[in-house]
């Protein structure tokens, strides 16, 4: 996942932040390795976990990059959906960048924020 940016399936910050700007929605998408059925329900299961996460991380990736490229800190509101399209993984992801801060805080952007009040 890009560096800088907080993800949230919320669609507002945590509890004592605020959204400074809405920097509009991103998307992420990514193709994973091609897995077939084996003979081995188990191992045809481990694969296709393996594949899955492994393409949402590459997805996730795409999306923080172009949420941090418009100056977000945030994605809001982060969903997913995966196809498989002949034993291949396609992910893909959106949700809103955003600047949030503090409330109460100068009008700069903070670096780092829990994502749910704790």
């Amino acid at each position: 996942m890009a560096a800088s940016i907080a993800y949230s399936t919320l669609s507002m910050p945590a509890e004592g932040y605020m959204v400074e700007r809405d920097l509009g929605v991103v998307f992420g998408t990514a193709i994973g390795a091609n897995w077939n059925l084996t003979f081995s329900v188990q191992k045809a299961m481990q694969q296709a976990a393996q594949s899955i996460e492994q393409t949402r991380i590459a997805a996730m990736n795409n999306m923080g990059q172009q949420a941090a490229g418009r100056g977000a800190n945030i994605v809001l509101g982060t969903a997913f959906d995966m196809e498989r399209v002949n034993g291949t993984a396609i992910v893909t992801c959106w949700g809103t960048a955003c600047v949030v801060k503090a409330k109460g805080a100068a009008a700069t952007p903070v670096t780092a924020m829990p994502v749910a009040p704790q």
